[in-house]
C-alpha cells in the first residue's frame, strides 16, 4: 500500500508540472521566435525522441529486473530539462533540450507504467485502481492549469518552467523511497471474484496489434488538437489565463471520469471503455470545429473532452500494465507507450503543418476523423476479444 501511495504521490508531481508546462509550451516556443511549422518540428522531435526511447527504457527495467533507478533517473532528467528550458535564449536552443526530455520522460513513463502491473498483479479490481492512480494525476494536472497562466501573466512563462523544474527535483526526492516488487512476489494474475475475466494473456504474448493500433489513432488526434489548442484559443481572443483554465476545467473532469472508466472497465471489460473513449473525442474534435468562439459550448466541449480523456488514458494503462508477466511487462509497457509516442509524433507534426497551410479548422476536422478511427479500431478489439472467448470455450468444451 505505501508504495502506491508513493507512486501515486510521485505521478501526481509529475502532473503538477506538465499541468504548468504544456498549455504553455507552444506559445512559449512562439515567444522565442518560432513560427507554427517550426513548433510542429520541435514537438514533433520531441515525440520522435520519447517514441524511440519507450521500448528501451522497459526492455532495460526487463533486464534489470528492477524499475525504481530508471524512475528516478528519469526524473533527475526532467528537472535538468526544464532548468534548462526556462533559460532557453531562442528555440533553437530549446530544440535540442526537448530532446533531453523525451528521453527523461520515457525513462520515467514506461517503468513507473510497469511498476504499477507489478503491484496490481494478482489483485482485483484493477480497472479501478488504476483511475484512482490516473485520476489522481489528472487533478495535480488541473491545478498546474489553472495557475500556469496566470503566473505567465503576471511574471513570464520562463518562470513557470524554472517552478516545474523544482517540481521535478521534489518528484525525485520521493521516488527514492519506492520499493522495486520482487520478481518471485509477481505472479501473472489469478482469478478474482472482483475482477472480470480478462482475455489469456501468456507470459511471452505480444500485445494485440488491433490495440496499439487504436492507441496510436487516439494519441494522434489528441496530440494534434493539443498541440495548436492554446494557440487556436488565443486566436479566438482569450488570454492566456482562460486558456489555461480551460484546459484545467478538462482535467479536473479527467479525475472522476478515470475513477468511473475503472470501475466501468472491471464490470464491462477493457475495449468498450476503449471504444467510448475514441467516440467521445470524435464528439470533442467536432465541436471545436462549429462551436469553439462560443464560451458556454466550449465548457461543455471540455467537460466532454475530459471524458474522453479519462476513458481512454485509464483503461489503456491498465490493459497494457496487466498483460502478460512480470518478466516481458516492462517491454509491454514501452511497447503501449510507443504506440502512444508514435501518435504523438503523427500528431504534433500534423498539428503546426496543417495549421500553417489550411488553418484550425482544418486540423480539427483531420483530429475528428483520426479519433473516429480510434474508436472503430477499439471496436474490433472488443469483437477479437470475443471470438477469443469462443475459442477458449469451445477448446475448454472439448
Amino acid at each position: 500500500m505505501s508504495n502506491l501511495l508513493l507512486l501515486t504521490g510521485v505521478i501526481g508531481l509529475v502532473y503538477l508540472s506538465i499541468g504548468l508546462s504544456s498549455p504553455l509550451m507552444s506559445l512559449y516556443l512562439q515567444e522565442l521566435g518560432a513560427s507554427f511549422q517550426q513548433i510542429s518540428l520541435i514537438l514533433t522531435t520531441y515525440s520522435a525522441t520519447v517514441l524511440l526511447s519507450n521500448y528501451a527504457w522497459g526492455r532495460i527495467s526487463d533486464r534489470l529486473g528492477r524499475r525504481k533507478p530508471l524512475l528516478v533517473l528519469g526524473l533527475a532528467g526532467l528537472a535538468l530539462a526544464y532548468w534548462l528550458l526556462g533559460r532557453a535564449p531562442s528555440a533553437n536552443l530549446a530544440w535540442p533540450v526537448r530532446v533531453l526530455e523525451g528521453v527523461a520522460a520515457a525513462a520515467y513513463l514506461t517503468p513507473s507504467l510497469a511498476l504499477m502491473g507489478d503491484l496490481l498483479a494478482g489483485t482485483g479490481q484493477r480497472g479501478r485502481r488504476m483511475g484512482i492512480y490516473r485520476g489522481s494525476a489528472s487533478m495535480m494536472f488541473a491545478v498546474g492549469a489553472f495557475f500556469g497562466g496566470s503566473i505567465a501573466d503576471r511574471s513570464s512563462i520562463s518562470t513557470v518552467l524554472l517552478v516545474c523544474a523544482g517540481v521535478y527535483i521534489l518528484a525525485a526526492l520521493c521516488a527514492l523511497f519506492v520499493a522495486d516488487v520482487k520478481p518471485a512476489l509477481a505472479a501473472s494474475p489469478t482469478p478474482n471474484a472482483e475482477s472480470t475475466p480478462q482475455p489469456a494473456a501468456p507470459a511471452e504474448k505480444s500485445m494485440p496489434w488491433i490495440f496499439l493500433l487504436g492507441a496510436v489513432l487516439w494519441t494522434a488526434a489528441h496530440g494534434a488538437g493539443a498541440s495548436m489548442w492554446p494557440n487556436y484559443m488565443v486566436y479566438l481572443g482569450y488570454t492566456k489565463t482562460i486558456t489555461t483554465r480551460l484546459w484545467s476545467l478538462a482535467a479536473l473532469v479527467e479525475f472522476p471520469s478515470m475513477a468511473v472508466a475503472g470501475v466501468a472497465s472491471d464490470a464491462l471489460g477493457r475495449a468498450p471503455i476503449l471504444f467510448a473513449g475514441g467516440a467521445f473525442a470524435t464528439v470533442v474534435h467536432i465541436g471545436y470545429v462549429t462551436l469553439a468562439a462560443v464560451v458556454p459550448a466550449l465548457l461543455i466541449i471540455q467537460v466532454i473532452r475530459g471524458f474522453a480523456f479519462g476513458s481512454f488514458t485509464t483503461t489503456g494503462m491498465t490493459f497494457a500494465a496487466e498483460w502478460g508477466s512480470q518478466q516481458r511487462r516492462g517491454r509491454n509497457s514501452g511497447a503501449y507507450n510507443a504506440a502512444n509516442g508514435m501518435g504523438g509524433l503523427i500528431g504534433t507534426f500534423l498539428g503546426g503543418t496543417i495549421v500553417q497551410i489550411l488553418g484550425f479548422q482544418s486540423l480539427y476536422t483531420v483530429c475528428a476523423l483520426l479519433a473516429g478511427g480510434s474508436a472503430v479500431a477499439f471496436l474490433l478489439l472488443r469483437r477479437q476479444q470475443k471470438r477469443e472467448e469462443v475459442a477458449e470455450l469451445v477448446e475448454a468444451v472439448r
